[in-house]
């Protein structure tokens, strides 16, 4: 059971030389940022914001589902997704256009059309994805497994 609203959450961010930077949270690992390849970033290594917007939201999609999924009970037997986004030039400045999550989900046959509604559903209260100016498009794979 989720508690109470409002939640709160907190981050911290340390500056690591050059452009670089390291993210931290409380005991959870820290994780290294640094601007891509486009912005000239040159440490591959490191997690760019544009990475992370997708990292939340493809995480926020499946983490939707598996609580909506709670009350159904559908077996998940797998679950791969992929995030695209496409960040261009427009009247306002820098903005992403668009975002697109592509997800195969596996799950036992008799339950396959009730596993793409409730995919459907994860979409639609993905607290990421209604946060962001541009809403995802999902392409979603339910198959037998």
């Amino acid at each position: 059971m989720p508690q109470p609203f409002p939640h709160q959450y907190e981050v911290n961010l340390t500056w690591k030389g050059g452009e670089t930077s390291e993210i931290s949270s409380g005991p959870r690992p820290p994780i290294a940022g640094g601007p891509p390849a486009q912005f000239d970033g040159t440490d591959e290594t490191r997690w760019s914001p544009e990475h992370l917007i997708l990292a939340a939201l493809t995480q926020c999609l499946m983490l939707t589902w598996l609580s909506l999924n709670k009350r159904s009970q559908i077996p998940l037997k797998g679950w791969e997704s992929k995030g695209e986004s496409v960040l261009d030039k427009t009247k306002e400045g820098l903005v992403f256009t668009s975002f697109k999550l592509t997800v195969t989900l596996k799950t036992d046959a008799a339950r396959v059309e009730e596993a793409r509604r409730l995919l459907d559903g994860a979409k639609k209260y993905c607290i990421v994805a209604n946060s962001l100016k541009t809403p995802p498009t999902l392409v979603a794979e339910v198959v037998a497994a």
